[in-house]
């Protein structure tokens, strides 16, 4: 929480507390010197500042957020051990080197009821201890050794790691070389150190993408593997189902579905025959010579959608151009009798929808639908065999 919401929280905990002890020294007055609500100038909280040793301006991020990240650690676990809670975590970049600022406040226990911080840190719970026993010496003497050791923790938990000594060259009394000696060992810990996290860090970013790669990949495939298996739903179901998909037009599909009928030719005379001939001939050809070319499209489905449109084109043209006194069962007959012919095929379909099936183009995007479901199953299979179910009924026909 931001700095300013900690001291409501503070406030709130210690009403809360001083209401505990009242009733607690209620219940047990022999208790009453030890439990004193808490007063307004008692200690309440314990703050820190932990400050990176090159300047803003300078900063190797990589470097600065893993001692970042070390430091919120090391402070959430020395405020742990001192029965202590972390509130507050600010990060200061507008100085001329970064710091952070961690805010903790006392943990309410048995033995710290009165929240009092200087319970909670080192330094101060050994004078106090320092004094209460009456050791030899200055309390404040206990206070400076506690506290170094704190430093020293820090130093060795996070200080180390990124090539900070823990005193400087004057206190301990080193000369030029060995404080020389020591920085460069210090240095080179350092590069080591973050040599190993940017290793981490690239691992981690290789592992993450390689993930993202392999979920677009399953994706595509999926995607890939859908498409196929409704290309080859229409290819296996038959122009009438994919009309009825497409564009469901009444009269288009009766047209289609329509019988042929050949026997009526040999009631018409030679000028009705040859009436017919004329009106249908070059539309019969135009029509046979499109149905030998495969769909054409950027894709199965848009091909095959481009030459449902022409079918029907061709089909309205046959309605337009056949004589009045012609019969629709007698034309479809008539362009029957001379698909067989054109397409070599060793019978004559009984319907317009069986003449485009017979042709060429139809049985070549059948025979794509059915090689673009294998792929796409092959495909799945490589990417994720386990996943792999096949529809018995498509294999079956395949």
């Amino acid at each position: 929480m931001r700095p300013s919401e900690v001291v409501a929280l503070i406030e709130q905990r210690i009403a809360e507390q001083n209401r505990l002890v009242r009733r607690l020294r209620k219940e047990h007055p022999d208790w009453k010197e030890a439990l004193r609500s808490i007063r307004s100038d008692t200690h309440v909280m314990i703050g820190s500042v932990f400050s990176f040793p090159d300047p803003v301006g300078e900063l190797d991020q990589v470097e600065y957020l893993c001692w970042r990240r070390d430091v919120i650690a090391f402070a959430k676990v020395d405020a742990a051990r001192n029965a202590a809670e972390v509130l507050s975590i600010i990060e200061h970049l507008d100085e001329a080197h970064p710091h952070v600022h961690v805010l903790a406040v006392p943990l309410c226990a048995d033995n710290n009821l009165r929240m009092d911080a200087k319970r909670c840190q080192e330094g101060f719970r050994t004078q106090s201890e320092h004094a209460q026993k009456g050791w030899s010496g200055s309390p404040s003497r206990s206070y400076k050794q506690a506290m170094r050791g704190w430093q020293d923790r820090y130093h060795a938990e996070v200080g180390a790691k990124y090539g900070q000594a823990r005193t400087g060259p004057r206190r301990r009394r080193l000369d030029r070389a060995a404080w020389k000696a020591e920085q460069e060992r210090l240095k080179a810990q350092k590069e080591a150190e973050i040599a190993v996290e940017r290793a981490a860090e690239a691992r981690r970013l290789a592992d993450e993408e390689e993930r993202h790669r392999d979920a677009v990949m399953q994706g595509t495939v999926a995607s890939r593997l859908r498409e196929a298996e409704a290309v080859h739903a229409i290819a296996t179901g038959g122009l009438i189902a994919a009309i009825r998909q497409v564009d469901p037009d009444p009269v288009l599909l009766g047209w289609l579905e329509t019988p042929g009928q050949m026997g009526s030719w040999t009631n018409h005379d030679a000028d009705r025959n040859r009436e017919m001939s004329l009106a249908l001939a070059p539309v019969l050809s135009d029509g046979l010579e499109a149905l030998r070319q495969p769909p054409v499209g950027p894709g199965l489905l848009e091909g095959l959608s481009g030459f449902l449109r022409g079918v029907a084109g061709w089909v309205n043209r046959l309605a337009d151009t056949s004589p009045r006194w012609l019969k629709w069962p007698e034309t479809v007959a008539y362009v029957a009798h001379g698909a067989k012919q054109a397409f070599g095929t060793t019978y004559t379909a009984s319907t317009l929808a069986g003449v485009i099936e017979a042709s060429p183009a139809w049985q070549s995007f059948t025979g794509k639908a059915r090689a673009r479901l294998d792929q796409a199953r092959a495909v799945q299979a490589l990417a994720n065999p386990h996943d792999l179910r096949p529809d018995a009924s498509s294999q079956r026909s395949i």
